[in-house]
């Protein structure tokens, strides 16, 4: 089963694919004083929602980065319905594999999806040498709401260590040097309307498309996601969207 295929699928209902309602997501927006035409980097675009919501208030330009192809298509889709596909440069690359020149954007965002290594803190470092001075990052990252219990981990295929509270993930940024200006966590609600479409998106999918041979696994691994949420998740795992600007000055 191809991942990007089972991503594209699950995510197919959402705008931002992660669990942030969009009104605060628009609440950030309304606190970036970017200038028309400003360069940003959207990296692990997803459907590309938050790229075009920066080229319609700021006609910006901007920089879409995901390795999933299909991701991409309906981004393009998308953006040629919005009449924003021109200022759009789409890259179908690995997050690992992206090297862009040093301080090359006015706004450089990450709302989830992983490929930076060092988890928040290497999230937060690479990001700030790709803003110029003055500029603004925008994180999503998860979050401990309470220490994980071992059998989530192993659910996870994670270690206790790859995510800090709440509160650290507001100090990775003060610790790469930029200035932490905003910040919003997911509520119980807004986990759920992301969980549940998630979830019905690959049942509803297996229904449609009863020949795909993808489906059993598809299926099989959708239901253990979702016992694993009703567990453990919605408990212990949390997602903050965090704004920091990088200082004029060293």
């Amino acid at each position: 089963m191809n991942p990007h295929k089972f991503s594209a699928i699950a995510h197919r209902d959402h705008d931002y694919c992660n669990p942030i309602a969009a009104t605060k997501i628009e609440r950030m927006l309304e606190l970036l004083p970017l200038e028309r035409d400003a360069s940003v980097l959207d990296l692990g675009c997803g459907r590309g929602e938050l790229s075009l919501k920066l080229v319609e208030r700021f006609q910006a330009r901007v920089t879409a980065v995901d390795i999933s192809a299909p991701m991409l298509d309906a981004v393009r889709k998308r953006a040629q319905s919005r009449g924003a596909l021109e200022h759009l440069r789409l890259l179908e690359i690995d997050i690992v594999e992206f090297t862009p020149e040093p301080e090359s954007f006015d706004l450089t965002a990450m709302l989830g999806g992983g490929g930076i290594g060092g988890g928040i803190a290497g999230i937060c470092t690479t990001l700030a040498g790709w803003t110029r001075r003055g500029g603004y990052v925008l994180i999503g990252e998860g979050y401990w709401v309470q220490p994980p219990a071992p059998e989530y981990l192993a659910h996870l295929e994670a270690t206790a260590d790859e995510f800090r509270d709440h509160r650290g993930n507001v100090q990775a940024g003060v610790d790469a040097g930029l200035i932490p200006l905003h910040a919003f966590v997911a509520s119980p609600d807004e986990w759920d309307e992301y969980e549940w479409k998630y979830s019905r998106s690959i049942e509803r999918y297996a229904l449609e498309q009863p020949g795909d041979p993808d489906v059993p696994a598809m299926l099989e691994r959708i239901r253990r996601w979702r016992d694993g949420y009703l567990r453990w998740g919605r408990d212990t795992l949390g997602f903050g969207v965090y704004l920091f600007q990088r200082p004029m000055r060293p």
